[in-house]
C-alpha cells in the first residue's frame, strides 16, 4: 500500500485548522487525518498534537507482521493517547481555552485494513469492481437523529446541526471510539477525508475523480472541486492504493503518452490512374 496525501485550507478559512499524516511500513502503511474544532480556539493545534500522538504511540509499539486483531487494539490505543495528549494540553493551559479535533485513522495492507475513527473525518472503500461505501460512522448529532428515526438519510446533508459533534478528540479524559477490520481485494483501494471534502463534494463525484485519475492526482483534484465549490472549510484527503495498481496505472499512462505523440505514416501516394 502507498499513501497519496493533500490538506488545504479551503476558499473562505483563514486558518487551516486540518492535519494529515502517512507514514509507510515494511509490510503497510498507517493514515490520519485530524479536522481541528471550529467552534473552539486552538482547533489547529489539537489536530496537530492529535496527529502527532496517535503517529508516535503507533510507531513506538508496532512490529512487522502483528496479527490483524492487535493492529486494531494499537490503532485504538494510539487514538486513546492522542485524545489525553490534547485533553492534557488544555488543562495546562488552564482551560482558557477547549481544544477539540476529529480522528480518522487506517492501518493498511494490501489484504486487509483497521479503520479507528472518533468525529466526522471520515474513511471510504473504493472496490475495485465499482462504487464507493462510507465505511466509518458520523458521531453527530444529525447521524444520531437520523438511527433514532427522526429525520430521513437525505436530510443529513442540509439540517442545521450537522456540524455538532457527538465524539472528539480533546474534550473529556475519557472518549469513546469505534475499530474495525476489513478485508480487501486487488484493486481496493482507501479514502481518509475530512468534511471539508465530503461537505462539498459529493460521493458520486469522488469516486468519478477516484476512477479516470492516477493515484498520485487524485488528492488535489479533490480539493480543486471542493474550492471549485465553494470551499468553505479546510479540506484533507488521504488516498491508500496498492502499489502494483498504481504503478500500472502510471505505466498505462505513460504508455498512452507515447502513442499520442507517435506521428501517423504517411499514406503512400495513391498512383494516377492509367487513360
Amino acid at each position: 500500500m502507498k499513501a497519496y496525501l493533500s490538506c488545504d485550507i479551503g476558499i473562505t478559512r483563514t486558518e487551516n485548522q486540518d492535519s494529515v499524516w502517512a507514514e509507510s511500513f515494511p509490510d503497510g502503511v498507517l493514515a490520519l487525518v485530524c479536522d481541528g474544532m471550529g467552534g473552539m480556539l486552538n482547533g489547529s493545534a489539537a489536530s496537530k498534537i492529535a496527529v502527532a500522538a496517535a503517529e508516535e504511540y503507533f510507531c513506538s509499539k508496532y512490529t512487522a507482521g502483528m496479527e490483524t486483531e492487535e493492529i486494531c487494539e494499537l490503532l485504538r490505543a494510539s487514538a486513546i493517547e492522542a485524545n489525553l495528549r490534547v485533553f492534557d494540553a488544555a488543562v495546562r493551559s488552564n482551560m482558557a481555552s477547549r481544544m477539540g479535533t476529529t480522528l480518522v485513522g487506517v492501518f493498511a495492507r494490501n489484504d486487509f485494513a483497521c479503520i479507528v475513527n472518533i468525529g466526522d473525518s471520515r474513511a471510504y472503500l473504493l472496490p475495485a469492481e465499482g462504487g464507493i461505501t462510507q465505511i466509518t460512522t458520523d458521531h453527530t448529532v444529525v447521524q444520531l437523529l437520523y438511527e433514532q428515526g427522526v429525520i430521513r438519510a437525505e436530510e443529513r446533508a442540509t439540517h442545521a446541526r450537522r456540524n455538532e459533534l457527538i465524539r472528539a478528540v480533546g474534550v473529556s479524559r475519557r472518549v469513546l471510539c469505534d475499530t474495525q477490520q476489513i478485508s480487501l481485494q486487488p484493486g481496493d483501494r482507501l479514502l481518509l477525508c475530512s468534511d471539508g471534502l465530503y461537505g462539498m463534494v459529493s460521493d458520486e463525484r469522488t469516486e468519478t475523480l477516484c476512477r479516470t485519475l492516477p493515484p498520485e492526482e487524485l488528492p488535489d483534484a479533490c480539493i480543486a472541486e471542493a474550492n471549485a465549490n465553494g470551499g468553505k472549510d479546510n479540506i484533507s484527503v488521504i488516498l491508500l492504493a496498492q502499489e502494483a495498481e498504481a504503478a500500472q496505472e502510471k505505466a498505462q499512462k505513460a504508455e498512452a503518452a507515447q502513442e499520442s505523440e507517435k506521428t501517423p505514416e504517411e499514406a503512400p501516394e495513391k498512383p494516377e490512374s492509367e487513360t
